[in-house]
C-alpha cells in the first residue's frame, strides 16, 4: 500500500484527513502540519473547511518559522462537526486572517488528579510519595502561564509538579511530573499527557527509582503502573482521559505536500509497500517490550556494529510510516520514540527548567571530558548505551505529526545530550562544536541540532540556543574546509577524512554527511550551501569521473586513502582510483563488477549512495540528477528491496 495524495480543494494550501471510528457531532482534534515556505506569510493566519465548503473551527499555535519569516509549522487544532463513524472526512486549510479567539475554561477545572508513587528499596516499601496538581494548574490559569496551546478548540497548560513525601511533606529531589494538560469543549474534555522524569542535572545523588504509580481522580483510579525501576537521565509518558470521553481518532496528512514542505527528505510515496510487511512490523511490536523503560525494537547498545532499523536518516519505521500513514507503522513510529525516552541521556537543567545548554553551562560534560561543575555519578546501571555515531532521529517527525510536547522535548534533549556530551575543549565551550566525533557521529548529531532548530517553537527560550549552535557548527565546517586558507589541509576532491586514520576517508559516512546537509542547504542555509557544494566534489563527483580515471563501479567503498604517504592529498580521481584499486588499474570501466557496498542490498552502502544522490539531486547541486540516474541504473535489485525496507528510499523532489 501506498501513502497517495489526498483530494484537497483546488485552492487549498493542503488539506488533512479525519477519521474515527465512533460518530461524533463535534469533535476536537490536534495535529501539528508543517508548510511550505511562502505559503502563509507572517501576517496571515489560517483558516479550515471540510469538503462540503463549511467553515471549520481552527487555531494554529507553536509556531515555527522559515527563514522569510513565513509559517514553517504549526500545531493545528480544528472542531470537525458530523463526522460519520468510519468515514473520513477531508478538512482543507487556507490562508487567511490570524485569530485571536480563546475558549472560556473554568478557574477550577474538573480535573483534580493526584498521583501516588510508593518506592522500593528491593522489596522493601520507603517511602510515599505524592503529587498534587490541581492548584497548580488553577494558579496558571488564573496567572496565564504556562500555557502551551491557546485558542477557541483547545487550551493547554504544562503542569510541573513536585512529588512529595506523605509523611514529612519533603519534596522527592530527583522525581517530577510534568502534565501536558489539554482542555476541550470549556474544559469538559480533558486530555493530559502525563510525564514521569528522573532526569535533574546537579541535584546530589541521582540515580535509578523503583516505585509503582496510581493516578486517582477526585479519589477514583484512572490508571495504575504496575512496579518498574526508572532509569535515571529518563522519562515515561502515558495519555489519560478525564471528563467526557471523546472518539478516538486519526489525522492523515497529504504526504506530497508534507514532503514538498521540505521539512525531510523526499521518500518514495510510489511504493507499495506490502501488507504483509506491515503485518510482520505489528508482530514485532507486540513482541517487544513496550513498557516505561523498555527498549521495544531499538537496538539497548547503540554501538553495535552493522546496519538496523533505527539507522538511516529516518528510521525504517518512520520512512514506512511517511509512505503508508498506516496504523501499524504509526504505532510501530511512536513506540519507538516513546522507548527513546528511556535511554539515560535526559537531562533538565533546575535552573532554566530545560534540557542542558552549554551556553549557561560552557564546561559541563555528560560524557566526555572533565565536567565543570563535576556532574553527580548516578547510582545503578540501564540496559542502554548510547552514542552519537549509531543513534536514530527518534521523535522530530512523531512532533511533526502529532504536536504533542512530549516528542518536542525529546527532540532538544537528544540534541542537547549530542552538544553537552563533546569535551569541552574540543567543542570550544559555549559554542557547542561537534567536529570532535568521527564523521557519521558528527552528521547525526548535526541532524539533531537541525532538527531542533526547526521545530522548537519561535516563542521558546531554546529557540536562539540550537538556532546558534546550528550555526556555530556550520561555521566552523565552512572555515576550516571550503575556505581553509591553508589549501594543503583541505582535499581537492571535498572529502572529510577519519579522525582516527588520517590518511583514510569513509565514502558512506561523507554520505551521511552530505545527506544532512541537504537538508540544511534546502533550508536556505548559505554556509550550509557552501558546506554542502564542496562535500559534494567528493560524495557526488566520484559517481561523474569515469572519464577522469575513477570508475563507478567502485563508488561504494569502505574506506580509501586520500592522501600520499607525505599526507598530502591526491589531486586526481585516477590517483585515487589507482591508489585503491591497484589490481584493477588500467582496466576498462565498463562491464566493471560493483563488489563494494552490496548493490542488492537496501541497508548498505551502496542504498546509501543511492539516498544521498537522491537528495543532492533534489538540492540542486551539479551533476547529482545525472550521477543518480547513472547509479540508479546500475542498481535495479535495490528497487524491490525498498517495499520491505524503505530506510532509504528517498528519491528527487
Amino acid at each position: 500500500m501506498g501513502s497517495g495524495g489526498l483530494a484537497c480543494a483546488a485552492n487549498a494550501i493542503t488539506c488533512v484527513e479525519v477519521s474515527t471510528g465512533t460518530a461524533s457531532s463535534a469533535l476536537p482534534i490536534t495535529f501539528g502540519q508543517p508548510f511550505k515556505a511562502g505559503a502563509v506569510q507572517a501576517n496571515q493566519g489560517l483558516v479550515a473547511t471540510d469538503s462540503s465548503g463549511a467553515s471549520v473551527p481552527l487555531q494554529m499555535d507553536e509556531v515555527t518559522s522559515h527563514r522569510d519569516g513565513s509559517l514553517r509549522f504549526a500545531v493545528l487544532s480544528a472542531k470537525v462537526s458530523n463526522l460519520a463513524a468510519n468515514q473520513p472526512k477531508l478538512i482543507n486549510l487556507f490562508a487567511g486572517a490570524k485569530s485571536s479567539a480563546t475558549q472560556t475554561i473554568p478557574a477550577s477545572p474538573d480535573w483534580n488528579l493526584e498521583l501516588e508513587a510508593k518506592v522500593y528499596n528491593g522489596s522493601t516499601l520507603v517511602s510515599t510519595l505524592v503529587a498534587k496538581p490541581q492548584d497548580l494548574l488553577k494558579q496558571q490559569i488564573a496567572q496565564g502561564s504556562g500555557r502551551r496551546l491557546n485558542g477557541s478548540v483547545a487550551t493547554e497548560y504544562t503542569v510541573v509538579a513536585p512529588f512529595k513525601d506523605s509523611a514529612s511533606n519533603a519534596e522527592h529531589p530527583h522525581l517530577s511530573a510534568r502534565l501536558h494538560t489539554r482542555l476541550y469543549d470549556g474544559g469538559a474534555s480533558i486530555r493530559t499527557d502525563m510525564v514521569l522524569e528522573n532526569n535533574w542535572t546537579f541535584k546530589a545523588n541521582p540515580g535509578n527509582l523503583t516505585y509503582e504509580l496510581t493516578v486517582r481522580r477526585n479519589g477514583q483510579v484512572v490508571h495504575t503502573q504496575p512496579r518498574l525501576t526508572h532509569n535515571y537521565q529518563a522519562r515515561w509518558h502515558k495519555v489519560l482521559w478525564t471528563g467526557n470521553t471523546l472518539p478516538q481518532y486519526r489525522v492523515r496528512h497529504h504526504m506530497p505536500y508534507f514532503l514538498a514542505s521540505k521539512a525531510t527528505w523526499n521518500y518514495d510515496l510510489s511504493l507499495r509497500i506490502p501488507d504483509s510487511v506491515l503485518a510482520d512490523e505489528a508482530r514485532v511490536l507486540a513482541s517487544s517490550n513496550t513498557a516505561p523503560m523498555g527498549p521495544a525494537m531499538l537496538v539497548p547498545y547503540f554501538p553495535t556494529t552493522g546496519g538496523r532499523s533505527e539507522i538511516g536518516p529516518l528510521p525504517r519505521w518512520t520512512a514506512l510510516y511517511l509512505i503508508t500513514q498506516d496504523d501499524r507503522a504509526r504505532a510501530s513510529m511512536l513506540a519507538n520514540a516513546d522507548a527513546a525516552a528511556s535511554v539515560p541521556v535526559h537531562y533538565r537543567d533546575e535552573g532554566s527548567g530545560q534540557p542542558l545548554d552549554v551556553q549557561r553551562n560552557p564546561n559541563v560534560s555528560v560524557r566526555f571530558g572533565e565536567s565543570s561543575p563535576k556532574l553527580p555519578t548516578p547510582t545503578g546501571t540501564t540496559i542502554y548505551t548510547p552514542d552519537t555515531a549509531h543513534q536514530a532521529s527518534f521523535a522530530y517527525i512523531p512532533y511533526l505529526i502529532t504536536g504533542d510536547a512530549f516528542y518536542l522535548d525529546e527532540a532538544m534533549f537528544w540534541a542537547s545530550w549530542n552538544i553537552a556530551g563533546v569535551d569541552p575543549f574540543y567543542r570550544e565551550g559555549a559554542k557547542g562544536l561537534i567536529y570532535g566525533n568521527e564523521e557519521r557521529a558528527q552528521s547525526w548529531a548535526l541532524r539533531s541540532i537541525d532538527e531542533a532548530s526547526r521545530i522548537v517553537p519561535d516563542n521558546h527560550p531554546m529557540k536562539s540556543y540550537f538556532q546558534t549552535r546550528l550555526a556555530n557548527n556550520l561555521n566552523w565546517y565552512v572555515q576550516n574546509y571550503p575556505q581553509n586558507a591553508n589549501a594543503a589541509a583541505r582535499s581537492p576532491f571535498g572529502a572529510i577524512k577519519s579522525p582516527w586514520d588520517t590518511k583514510k576517508a569513509g565514502p558512506w559516512q561523507n554520505d551521511f554527511m552530505t545527506l544532512v546537509l541537504t537538508q540544511i542547504a534546502e533550508d536556505g542555509d548559505p554556509q550550509g550551501r557552501a558546506m554542502l557544494n564542496w562535500i559534494t566534489r567528493f560524495t557526488v563527483g566520484r559517481f561523474l569521473n569515469e572519464a577522469n580515471g575513477f570508475c563507478v563501479a567502485k563508488a561504494p567503498g569502505y574506506w580509501w586513502d586520500v592522501t600520499d604517504s607525505g599526507n598530502q592529498f591526491f589531486s586526481s580521481w585516477k590517483t585515487l582510483f589507482d591508489t585503491n584499486y591497484a589490481s584493477l588499474k588500467n582496466t576498462p570501466c565498463a562491464g566493471m563488477a560493483i563488489t563494494e557496498g552490496s548493490p542488492d542490498r537496501v541497508d548498505d552502502y551502496a542504498a546509501y549512495a543511492r539516498a544521498m544522490l537522491a537528495a543532492t539531486s533534489s538540492a540542486g547541486v551539479t551533476g547529482a540528477s545525472t550521477a543518480y540516474a547513472t547509479w540508479k541504473s546500475m542498481t535495479p535489485r535495490m528497487d524491490a528491496g525498498f517495499a520491505s525496507d524503505p530506510t532509504w528510499a528517498i528519491v528527487p523532489r
